[in-house]
Order: C-alpha cells, then structure tokens, then sequence
C-alpha cells in the first residue's frame, strides 16, 4: 500500500487545522529507526532456530559441571528441562513422577566432523555459541563417541507440577545415551590437490595443523566392560539426550501473573517492530508471554523522510477477564478514509464559510435570494463536514485485543484480499 508523501501530509496538516479537528489515534512517533536490540545474540539465532527442530542434541560439549549435574538428577527421577535448540536448562526443582532404567545395547565408536558455523549449530547447538570461536581459529571440531547403552525413563506419566518452578519448562528427558567422548580440534588441512591430513607440518599439497583435545571423558576400551546391570564406571559420562516434549498445555505456560500475548498485523504488507520503551522485543508476528503492567508500541517504520508509525496498546490489565492467551492485532492508518475525509472536511470547509457568507450578507442587505442560497450552502457544507470529520477520525490506527484463537491466529478478512487478490476465493 502505498505511504502519504512528506508533501501531502503537509497538505493534510493545513487542511485539518482549517476544519479544526485532529485525529487523536494516528500515533506520533520521533523519525529515528529503533536501534536498540533485544538482548540475544542475533548472529546465531537464526541458526538456533534450525538446531530447535531436533530434539536429540549431543551434550559432550556441555561443560563438566553441568553434566554432573545432570547425573546426579538423573538419580532422582524424571528430569525436566526448558530447552530453545541452543540452550537446555535444566529444572531441578520440577520433578515428574518416573525413574531411569539401564539399557545396554552394542558398543558404537562415531565421529562427527564440523568445518563451519552452519555444521556447528546443526550438530553441536547445546556449545555451538562458545565453541564458535575455536571453530574459526583451528578450522575444524571432531567429536569422537562411544557408546555403551541408554538409560530410558520408565513409569512417567506426564503430570507437571503448576509451581513456579516449572515455568518455561518444555520437555522430560526421555533417553540419555552413556559412553566416552573426546572433542578434538584442528587437524584440518588446506590442499590443492583436495587431500586431508591429520598431523602435523607442511606438505606440497597445502598446509595441515595439528589436533588437540578440547575435552574428553571416559575411556572407548572400558565401555566393552559395560554389562547388562550397568555401564562401567569409565563409561558412563552423557553423551546424547533424547527430549520428550511435554503436552502442549503444560509446555506453554509463562511465570505467574503475566500474559501470552500474540503480536499480529492486520496488513500483511506492514510488519511492526514491538518495542518496549523503544527497545525492540519481536517482529510481528510473534508470541511473547509478558507483563500486562508493562507497556508496548507497535512501531512501523517508514521513508527516512516520514515520521514512523507508533501505536501504543491498550493496557493489559484491563484486558485479562478475556484470558491468559490474547491476540493484539495491530490496524495501520487507512488512506483511504483518510483522504475520503479530508476531500469531504474540505469542500464541506468551503460550503460553510460560503453559506455563513451568503446567509449574512442577504439578512444585512435584505436580499431573499442570497440568504436563500446561504441557507442552502450552509447546511450541505454542514452535511459535508461532519461525517468528513467522522471518517478521518476513524481511519486511524489502532490495537484490537481479542482471547487467542486456540486453532492460530485468524487472518482478518481484508488482509486475506490483499493476499489473494481481489475477486480471490477464501
């Protein structure tokens, strides 16, 4: 849809102070662009969007504590864990009823091989942020695994406690592979002739670096000791987790008191940054479970030579008794009733003073025909005015707040013709 140009909206502004009405839900707005990002890291988000869809992450990255950590929980019961394909957390205080069995299955030795950024998240997303940097530096990471079993969780039956603790969390760990593990880096060579070599040195062919171990646990021979009542004592270090996702109605629950709310646009054509005190938190569209006490501005940005688009919600709170779950759905300005009721606000203008005119000077000179005609200009111009008014008053833009549909967000009925056309079929 096509932007008012700075030129028009400076003819809007004249003739809007001529009829002396304002549009008080345009929203104002400073013509800067937000530059204020949300605090994550932007660089590999993307990527750790893709690393979300497996719920299987390797862990022999994990540093040393956390894994212990893990171990020790493992022996309590169900572990619960808030995991976002870059992150696991775990959850130690949820706890869901069901216990770890030993499963011993043929001993595995695998390697995974990573030269880049992409096959770091992809493979390695639980250390992928930390272990970046050695990746640029030494040009490859190798995980070499061997694997003596599983321990299965037995006996679970989905019920999450409703406590604070459990706030964010996501899955249960189902399964976690037991082994030995060594993370190797370097070792990558450069070679013309397209041949890698392990080792170290220089050849005619390229260069090659060394390899180093970065961290490693267990031993690859005393896996074959494993038996079937348990793994032994040299092999047991995490190495594969293997993530249940919880029911969707106990996955998707924010901290106490806050709502979910699912930020949308009625335009397609119009994706708003929503900001809070003008640090960006989502594009639309997007869900965020967020404080209802807390205010938010759907910014649109335009031509560097417009002013942005800003329209505050309603607050929150008062919009709660329709549930936990909302969706604020964002309506631009319409130009078209825009200019509908300026063209109308303006030959409207134009009738009164005209009538008001004739109506005067045909009483003062007592002249029938000009007051005749001032009685009848003056009330068209009226009829002009008044819904010219209405129209530009309610063109603005403006948040709808409605529960969320519990099948998705519905797509607005002129959002949909905009997509499909006019004429389309929906």
């Amino acid at each position: 849809m096509a932007q008012p140009s700075a030129k028009h909206w400076g003819w809007v502004s004249g003739l809007l102070g001529l009829a002396a009405c304002g549009n008080p839900l345009t929203g104002g707005g400073s013509g800067g662009a937000l530059t204020a990002k949300a605090p994550e890291a932007s660089t590999g988000q993307a990527k750790c969007k893709v690393a979300a869809s497996s719920e299987n992450p390797l862990v022999t990255e994990w540093p040393a504590s956390e894994k212990a950590n893990l171990e020790a929980r493992l022996r309590e019961g169900g572990v619960v864990v808030s995991f976002s394909g870059c992150e696991m957390k775990l959850l130690p205080q949820c706890r869901v009823r069901g216990s770890y069995g030993w499963r011993r299955t043929t001993t595995t030795t695998d390697v995974v091989e990573i030269h880049d950024a992409d096959e770091l998240y992809a493979k390695l997303p639980l250390g992928a942020v930390s272990l970046e940097g050695e990746l640029e530096r030494r040009g490859r990471l190798a995980v070499q695994t061997t694997i003596a079993g599983q321990l299965e969780l037995r006996g679970w039956d989905k019920q999450v406690s409703e406590d604070a603790a459990c706030t964010g969390a996501s899955h249960v760990v189902g399964a976690l592979s037991v082994g030995a593990f060594k993370l190797r880096a370097g070792g990558s060579v450069k070679a013309k002739g397209g041949v890698g070599v392990t080792g170290v040195g220089t050849t005619g062919g390229g260069t090659q670096s060394s390899e180093s171990v970065l961290r490693e646990a267990g031993s690859p021979d005393a896996c074959k000791a494993s038996t079937d009542e348990s793994a032994n004592a040299e092999c047991r270090s995490p190495i594969q987790v293997f993530l249940w996702p919880l029911p969707k109605e106990l996955a998707d629950r924010g901290p106490q008191g806050s709502v979910k709310v699912n930020f949308l646009s009625a335009n397609p054509d119009h994706q708003y940054d929503i900001a809070i005190n003008d640090r960006k938190l989502c594009s639309t569209p997007c869900s965020r479970w967020v404080d209802p006490a807390v205010p938010f501005t759907f910014v649109y940005e335009k031509a560097w030579y417009e002013r942005n688009e800003r329209i505050e919600m309603p607050d929150l709170r008062d919009q709660k008794a329709k549930g936990d779950k909302l969706d604020a759905r964002a309506y631009p300005t319409r130009t078209g009733k825009l200019a509908g009721g300026i063209v109308m606000t303006s030959f409207g203008g134009i009738g009164i003073l005209t009538g008001a005119a004739l109506t005067f000077v045909g009483a003062a000179k007592d002249q029938s025909g000009t007051l005749t005609a001032g009685l009848i200009t003056l009330p068209v111009g009226i009829g002009l005015t008044v819904p010219g008014i209405l129209l530009i008053v309610n063109s603005g833009s403006y948040v709808e707040i409605e529960p969320a549909n519990p099948d998705g967000p519905k797509m607005p009925v002129e959002a949909r013709r905009s997509t499909l056309g006019v004429g389309g079929q929906f």
